[in-house]
């Protein structure tokens, strides 16, 4: 996934190069604004990798904590015929995982 993102990337800044040269500079400030617009570009795309990344873990996490929580409703509904608290669903899910729910 990374390396298409990098190459499409590349690929824009390259197309953008001629728009950041004027026809007037030389050929040393045109490798240097390719070399920086090429620069921006991947660290871009690794920007937005990374978040997605990042954001694809906490989807995830919260997804198994709705999970686990509609688990222990169902289970304490099937046990007492009434639905938990709030409370008793943070105070269950503390004690049975070691951790605060993801929100």
């Amino acid at each position: 996934m990374q390396k298409p993102l990098v190459a499409a990337s590349l690929a824009g800044a390259l197309a953008l190069v001629p728009l950041a040269t004027p026809a007037s500079a030389g050929t040393g400030e045109a490798i240097r604004n390719v070399v920086l617009l090429g620069a921006a570009a991947a660290a871009a795309a690794l920007g937005i990798t990374n978040y997605n990344h990042k954001k694809r873990l906490k989807d995830e996490q919260e997804n198994e904590t709705n999970r686990r929580q509609a688990s222990f409703k169902a289970y304490y509904y099937r046990k007492t015929g009434d639905y938990p608290t709030p409370e008793q669903i943070h105070e269950w899910y503390v004690k049975t995982y070691g951790t605060e729910p993801a929100t």
